[in-house]
């Protein structure tokens, strides 16, 4: 059932999750600690990004209002479990920025604050909660303004900035996570905590699960955070589910309170359980993601450099150990063919960096190693908010001819096709040239039942060698996909749904041990995540397969001269 309501988020239509039973919005309806079910208003669910929002609450300067006059004093009766739940984010925070100037939006109390300062954070904090403020400041001597995270502003910045079971509070997420991006100093990291509407869990709760409150104006799936997060240029270095912990009488409480009629029993165990015992627990509900502000090295003498024609030609290089192989890609990869070049290197634990630097490309280098589609992802990202109007990939272990990068492209801009896939198995000879037979009947199996699963007639599915034009890129969702090698498996379904034009050329097979590493049991797993994008195509009419929706954000480029997260760094 649609609404008249359109998608804070992405401007989907909405539909009713769950209907509420809820009055007049208060200040005491918008304690952390209320959870009671069913005092919320009406849920509505984004057929496209899946947000799930409560449209019904005031706007954002009524709620800051309200927020002002909210207290809640069951808050701090759960303060050691609080505070072990800091101190584990905290860890993981430090384990990629150990110290710094460290901002925490909604703070509270200040618990998690008063650890961080511990740890060697210089802190400051974000309440708009006056009695919660005053504690912070009062009881624990913190720096704790009361300001909206919308009009706050620090020249200064901040090499963390926590974001902590409060975007699902903001009137505008988006502005708010842009925001975040903006106070972060070059190579900090911004932690979000928030709820995930999209898990197990809360389906299974349905219209009882804890994240359905009054408070939540819009609930982010964890698809859905992930890509805008990194549609602002921020890259993920982690993505988990949060352990929070709390007395195993809260525990056991909030469980009854979720059970309704069916509580008596366990209310009764929870007031004959001990004052000290507590419970770490992980829900899988609620995601702790790490997102980092991450400068594009510069090489000092550039392979590539504008040529100066109307559309401009991007090549981005997913790389991983390819220290031997980058000299050789570069040496077949002519300086007329594009205008960028940017080899993103998944963390690898070799030379990969330097190497591409002084051969003369630029390199987004990732803070962990996420994969080979988390590559692919940030080299879209960057070169689309960069400006690009084709971009093509290049694999750094030199198992596609780089020198064809002209031909890969050509179709693009004669405006004959949107994508171009280079196939080995057009002109088979793959065998011939090195592919052993065992991958040879994978890919022609997978093939196989691809073209019948997608409709379409083409001779490989299996290829790394693509070219995109930015047009379409925009158009797909490719930010929900995999970080793994079934990525290119995924992309393949969004841009069949979104009837692309796709033009296959011929290539040669090249195999050797560094372009060839992926074993039998990979591609075996490999393999059967194929078969399940096939099915998740084949029923997305029924089931509204996230992948092929429309993407939360337009990936526009950048300006610049503007302040953002583009930023660069010379090498030196």
């Amino acid at each position: 059932m649609g609404t008249d309501h359109a998608c804070r988020i992405c401007s989907g239509e909405l539909e009713l999750r769950v209907r509420g039973g809820r009055g007049a919005v208060t200040a005491e309806l918008l304690a952390p600690s209320l959870h009671e079910p069913g005092r919320h208003g009406d849920l509505l669910e984004c057929r496209e990004c899946g947000a799930v929002q409560q449209p019904g609450l005031p706007a954002a300067a009524g709620v800051h209002e309200l927020y002002r006059d909210m207290t809640d004093d069951a808050y701090l009766a759960e303060e050691a479990g609080r505070r072990a739940t800091a101190r584990r984010l905290l860890e993981m925070i430090g384990a990629q920025v150990p110290a710094g100037r460290l901002l925490d939006i909604g703070c509270g109390h200040g618990l998690l604050l008063d650890e961080a300062r511990r740890g060697g954070y210089a802190t400051v904090g974000l309440e708009l909660s006056r009695t919660a403020a005053r504690h912070a400041r009062e009881e624990l001597g913190l720096d704790v303004r009361e300001l909206p995270l919308e009009t706050f502003d620090d020249p200064e910045g901040f090499d963390v900035v926590v974001l902590a079971d409060v975007l699902e509070h903001l009137d505008d997420p988006v502005g708010g996570l842009d925001r975040c991006a903006q106070l972060l100093r070059p190579g900090g990291v911004l932690c979000v905590v928030t709820p995930d509407p999209s898990s197990l869990t809360a389906r299974l709760a349905g219209a009882r699960w804890w994240g359905f409150v009054p408070a939540h104006t819009c609930l982010l799936p964890r698809t859905t955070l992930r890509e805008l997060l990194c549609a602002r240029g921020l890259v993920l270095s982690a993505d988990v589910a949060l352990v929070r912990t709390f007395s195993a009488r809260r525990w056991v409480s909030g469980l009854a309170e979720r059970l309704g009629p069916a509580a008596t029993p366990l209310q009764a165990l929870a007031r004959r359980l001990p004052d000290d015992a507590s419970l770490s627990v992980p829900l899988g509900d609620e995601r702790v993601v790490l997102a980092h502000r991450t400068m594009v090295q510069h090489a000092p003498e550039p392979l590539l450099r504008d040529r100066g024609e109307a559309a401009t030609v991007a090549v981005v290089l997913p790389a991983y150990r390819a220290t031997r192989t980058i000299p050789d890609v570069v040496d077949e990869l002519a300086a007329s063919a594009a205008d960028r070049a940017l080899l993103v290197d998944d963390a690898s634990d070799d030379d990969t960096t330097p190497v591409a630097l002084v051969h003369g490309l630029d390199v987004l280098r990732h803070p962990v190693n996420r994969g080979y589609g988390a590559g692919q992802k940030s080299g879209y990202v960057r070169a689309l908010l960069d400006g690009a109007d084709v971009v093509v990939m290049v694999h750094a272990d030199d198992q596609y001819d780089p020198a064809l990068v002209p031909e890969m492209v050509a179709p693009i801009l004669a405006g004959e096709a949107d994508m171009v896939i280079g196939s080995r198995l057009l002109r088979d000879r793959a065998v011939a040239d090195g592919m052993p037979r065992w991958k040879w009947l994978g890919n022609r199996l997978l093939t196989e039942l691809e073209n019948r699963a997608f409709g379409a007639r083409f001779s490989e599915y299996h290829t790394g060698y693509r070219a995109f034009s930015a047009e379409l890129l925009r158009s797909i969702a490719f930010l929900r996909n995999s970080d793994d090698f079934v990525f290119d498996q995924e992309i393949f379904a969004q841009v069949i749904a979104r009837g692309a034009r796709i033009v296959e050329i011929p290539i040669p097979t090249r195999y050797f041990h560094e372009a060839s590493s992926v074993d039998f049991p990979t591609s075996v797993g490999y393999g059967l995540k194929t078969l399940v994008v096939l099915a998740r195509f084949v029923v997305d009419g029924r089931r509204r397969w996230p992948l092929v929706r429309r993407p939360a954000v337009e990936l526009l480029a950048i300006d610049p001269d503007t302040t953002g997260t583009q930023d660069d760094e010379r090498a030196a």
